[in-house]
């Protein structure tokens, strides 16, 4: 990844129905992620690995899930992928998805010069 180049974040909230994912879901989606760049970062049960600071989540919401994109062409790649879209009747049974985001990151340059303007402002 360049300086300048911001990654994006896929957001994924939803319940688990306590059914085991299709091994289809996998079999379509994986190749499609991996050729986009997908990096899963985060993923976690509600109440155990995720605590809501502030706020609610949607109504039986049971996991959230992060992943990181190298940019949000490359997220929108992956979702609009022809690919992914076929996998996802395949998960139907075993998960709700209550919403997916698509978040731009900030490039490593953005950062510094946020920084930068931080530390400008407690001097």
């Amino acid at each position: 990844m360049t300086k300048d180049q911001k990654p994006a974040f896929f957001v994924v909230c939803g319940t688990s129905t306590g059914r085991e994912m299709d091994p289809e879901y996998f079999k379509r989606a994986t190749p499609i992620g991996l050729q986009t760049g997908l990096k899963p970062l985060a993923v976690g049960e509600v109440g155990a690995q995720v605590e809501v600071l502030e706020g609610e989540l949607p109504e039986g919401t049971t996991f959230l899930a992060v992943e990181q994109f190298p940019s949000m062409e490359a997220l929108k790649e992956f979702y609009n992928s022809e690919q992914y879209q076929s996998a996802i009747p395949f998960r139907s049974d075993a998960v709700t998805i209550h919403f997916l985001a698509a978040v731009d990151g900030i490039s490593e340059a953005e950062l510094l010069a946020r920084a930068a303007m931080v530390e400008e402002l407690v001097e």
